[in-house]
């Protein structure tokens, strides 16, 4: 048994065009109220604030006028009012990118992947209307026979994604990405994600860069705040709670699908990572 029996859900399989739009009391073909994993992007805007949503292993609180930014992988849980009002988003990397030339835009955007803090935004209220508004119109257009629909939808998302992202930065007193060395970090952190099930060595990933190993610990230090090894073993082990936890996979498979082939070494691994043993992990998922 492999750990994606943590429910995956696909996009190709809702919408020939990588992009959905629903609303957010939409009574879904899945148990919205099981946590679960998606192939794709999803975004969801909440106009008033109730209840929580657990990304990960973080709980988080619904609050009035928030956005929260969910990526590929991750394990989440929406727990809303009775009452809700909002959108969801759900789109594809390969919907995003199709008429973009920075096929790493997604990696970089601050609220999707591997980042400090909750991956989340409250608007004021001018800014969230205006969001708003640009998402009502992708419903329009989602909803015709328009024949640019795809083109048209894809403009929309962008200008979302980036009016969220301005939004973000201004709210940063020293935006990370435009301090030197941003770039490097981010090329590393996009191999990471891409790689830490079968690289777990910084001088692996140094070469991939073409830099010495040194500056990759010094990047990763100043971005970060963590060693480079610090920074894999930190993706590696969060990957390793959700097998633990939602999975019903055994540990020793959870380990090698990661990179581990003896599972004592595994275990170590997870117990010095996350200050609990692999059983302990799965324990607490019965409870």
């Amino acid at each position: 048994m492999q750990t994606h029996d943590i429910p995956i859900h696909v996009l190709h399989d809702i919408n020939p065009f990588d992009f959905k739009i629903e609303r957010i009391d939409h009574v879904n073909h899945y148990n919205p109220l099981r946590v679960h994993r998606h192939d794709y992007f999803e975004i969801f805007l909440f106009e008033r604030g109730d209840g929580h949503h657990l990304i990960d292993f973080e709980q988080v609180p619904i609050l009035d006028r928030q956005i929260h930014f969910v990526t590929p992988g991750q394990a989440h849980q929406v727990n809303r009012s009775a009452d809700p009002n909002g959108f969801v988003l759900l789109f594809s990397s390969e919907f995003y990118h199709s008429n973009r030339e920075r096929s790493d835009f997604l990696f970089q955007f601050p609220l999707f992947y591997h980042k400090t803090g909750n991956p989340t935004i409250v608007l004021p209220p001018d800014e969230f209307e205006d969001c708003w508004e640009l998402v009502e119109n992708m419903l329009q257009v989602f909803s015709s026979r328009h024949s640019q629909k795809n083109s048209i939808l894809h403009s929309y998302l962008n200008i979302f994604l980036c009016n969220c992202l301005d939004y973000f930065e201004r709210q940063e007193s020293s935006p990370s990405h435009k301090s030197a060395g941003w770039a490097q970090f981010q090329q590393f952190q996009i191999a990471v994600e891409k790689h830490f099930k079968s690289l777990h060595e910084v001088a692996e990933y140094a070469k991939h860069l073409a830099i010495s190993p040194r500056q990759l610990n010094e990047s990763s230090k100043k971005f970060a705040g963590v060693s480079a090894v610090e920074f894999i073993h930190q993706r590696l082990a969060l990957e390793a709670k959700r097998s633990l936890y939602y999975s019903n996979a055994n540990i020793s498979e959870i380990g090698f699908e990661l990179g581990f082939e003896d599972p004592t070494h595994f275990s170590r691994f997870v117990r010095k990572c996350t200050g609990r043993a692999p059983t302990d992990w799965r324990k607490a998922a019965k409870v």
